[in-house]
């Protein structure tokens, strides 16, 4: 037995052999590291996208059951927007007729009176005729007056004086002078005038 020298210089280098097999696994480790989080981040997105999908047809699938309850709701409301029609129209001719037996006796002359009040409340339309007895000269001036009066009057919008009928002769004594007025009215002066009358 003997002793044996070795030579330092034909020693091996593990140091670089170690940092070369350290470097190669972080390579490694990097390589396999980097694509798993980035595939867990897509794994991620597409659960989460999953559940928003779910939660849609899950929404989609409660709304499509609630359909038959808002169609039912949307039919109780035209209903209900109806009667509320119904209402106003019965509303505006109550009010009408207020307006007119309060406005009448201004706009009517003295020996005259009113007959067959016509209300159309779709077309905002009414008509009426007035009657005048009295001579001839009066029943004319009282016409005459009539006539201002309705045109100066607020409720009567465009009105139309369609008929007038005089048969006595001059001299005569007018037993029955009969005047046919048409005009329209307007829906929110109506109400306005109702509010105020409270």
């Amino acid at each position: 037995m003997g002793i044996v020298i070795v030579d330092q210089d034909r020693r091996v280098n593990w140091g670089k052999e170690i940092a070369i097999i350290i470097i190669i696994l972080v390579f490694i480790a990097v390589g396999y590291i980097i694509p798993y989080f980035m595939a867990q981040k897509e794994i991620q997105q597409i659960q989460d996208m999953k559940e928003k999908v779910e939660k849609y047809v899950k929404d989609s699938k409660y709304f499509e059951s609630q359909l038959p309850t808002i169609e039912n709701n949307i039919k109780k409301i035209k209903v209900i927007s109806n009667e509320l029609n119904t209402l106003r129209l019965v509303l505006n001719e109550s009010v009408l007729q207020r307006f007119i037996l309060v406005e009448i006796p201004h706009i009517l002359p003295p020996e005259a009176w009113m007959t067959n009040l016509n209300v159309n409340f779709d077309a905002k339309t009414a008509s009426f005729g007035v009657n005048i007895v009295g001579s001839r000269d009066r029943v004319l001036q009282n016409s005459a007056q009539l006539l201002d009066n309705i045109n100066n009057s607020i409720i009567f919008k465009n009105p139309k004086v369609t008929g007038i009928s005089l048969q006595e002769k001059e001299g005569e004594v007018v037993s029955n002078f009969n005047v046919e007025v048409n005009f329209e009215y307007s829906v929110d002066l109506l109400e306005n005038y109702y509010k105020n009358l409270k």
